[in-house]
């Protein structure tokens, strides 16, 4: 490839309506570094996204609502659109090539078939139009596979409730002899949370109350955002620091609350596609 990256229109979405599911295939082949939406008509909004699932081979390696991207790439320091709505794969705000592009989703490596779905509800004329952003195939000079290849950017969300103020153990999936690193896990609530402590075999590996951990956030650049509790394990943009959970043999997430509370947490992981 003569270029570095490519950035073109993607196969058009069929089923674009004011209230139903949008669906397009993307094309393998290259590395998907980011797959861009452009929305448009009458009345289109984010917010009329409730759903928006990514498939590979038919497993989902993406699953968030459009607000809740939308504050993710806040979060990441990423200039929002309402017109556009980026869903990365590569993190273009880490430190060097070498961070940002673990995760950027090699489409080369066994993958046949990729599905984006894209639920829309109460737009008015909607249109969409898919833009990649792609780069060449993951391999060194040699020809062979980089080592983290394999790896791909999954977002995916597990719902919570919590009944009553106090502490709420919440379980996500972890661990796996071929991979899960968890760069950062987002909690989505509706204002009570206060405070989080990660244990990882026992051992605290993170502990903090609202005020501290955004401090620590804004300190190194981050956008904390409103209603968002953000466990980042690699906020110094040093992907290396990621948690590794293939060796773990137990994970606590406990989350502090001041109130009855509900919500989604929707983790960012580093994983095989067949992994989780």
């Amino acid at each position: 490839m003569s270029v570095g990256k490519l950035n073109r229109y993607g196969l058009p979405f069929s089923n674009v309506v004011p209230t139903g599911t949008a669906t397009n295939q993307v094309t393998p082949g290259r590395t998907l570094e980011t797959l861009r939406l452009r929305l448009g008509g009458t009345s289109f909004t984010k917010a009329m996204l409730p759903l928006i699932k990514i498939k590979a081979n038919g497993k989902v390696i993406l699953e968030a609502s459009g607000a809740e991207l939308d504050k993710i790439n806040a979060y990441r320091g990423t200039t929002l659109d309402a017109g556009f709505l980026d869903i990365p794969f590569a993190d273009y705000r880490l430190n060097n090539e070498f961070d940002r592009m673990v995760g950027a989703f090699d489409t080369s490596m066994g993958i046949s078939n990729i599905t984006t779905e894209v639920q829309i509800a109460g737009a008015t004329a909607p249109t969409l139009q898919p833009i990649l952003i792609e780069s060449a195939q993951q391999k060194a000079r040699g020809g062979d596979y980089a080592p983290y290849a394999p790896l791909i950017s999954k977002l995916l969300r597990y719902p919570f409730s919590q009944a009553t103020g106090g502490r709420l153990p919440v379980n996500v999936p972890f661990g796996a002899q071929s991979g899960s690193i968890i760069k950062r896990l987002h909690i989505f609530h509706t204002g009570n949370m206060t405070g989080a402590t990660v244990k990882e075999d026992g051992l605290v590996i993170h502990e903090s109350v609202k005020a501290e951990n955004e401090y620590e956030q804004k300190s190194q650049g981050r956008v904390p955002q409103a209603n968002v509790y953000t466990l980042d394990f690699c906020v110094d943009g040093a992907v290396g620091k990621a948690l590794d959970t293939r060796q773990a043999r137990s994970l606590e997430w406990l989350f502090d609350f001041s109130a009855a509370d509900n919500g989604v947490v929707l983790v960012e992981y580093l994983d095989p596609l067949g992994n989780l």
